[in-house]
């Protein structure tokens, strides 16, 4: 695992904006790292600290925002419906996948793959066009 040194206040902040930005309201986003809303709502301006279950799931929600930016070409709008509706590749939804256990994770591996299949075919340029090849298919437990 990579060790960050990025300050819990900017990382809360940026998983804030990535959170919203892809369709999630305060509860969702609490209850995706574990916590409470009220607990959620009071470490807004600090952040959780560095090595706690919190900082390590907003980090892999940040990165996977960032796939997901590059991938929709920074369209909120293909974003946030990719986000939240059924992908067959990955038998559920995007959304519905990071609540679970490893879930963060698979899609960021999806995100991945479709990315590098994007860069091999430059003609995708959408989430909405992009298929991953069969070895990239997420399977869910």
């Amino acid at each position: 695992m990579i060790h960050s040194t990025y300050p819990p206040s900017v990382v809360i902040k940026a998983f804030t904006w990535a959170y919203q930005e892809v369709g999630l309201n305060q509860a969702e986003a609490a209850d995706l790292l574990g916590v409470s809303e009220i607990s959620l709502s009071q470490t807004t301006l600090l952040g959780f600290e560095h090595g706690t279950t919190e900082y390590r799931r907003q980090l892999s929600f940040i990165r996977m925002y960032h796939l997901l930016i590059a991938l929709s070409e920074g369209d909120s709008e293909a974003m946030q419906t990719w986000f939240q509706q059924y992908q067959s590749e990955i038998k559920t939804s995007p959304k519905s996948l990071c609540f679970t256990s490893d879930g963060i994770e698979k899609v960021t591996d999806y995100l991945r793959e479709l990315k590098q299949t994007v860069e091999l075919r430059p003609s995708l340029s959408h989430l909405r066009s992009a298929k991953p090849s069969s070895a990239a298919r997420v399977v869910t437990h």
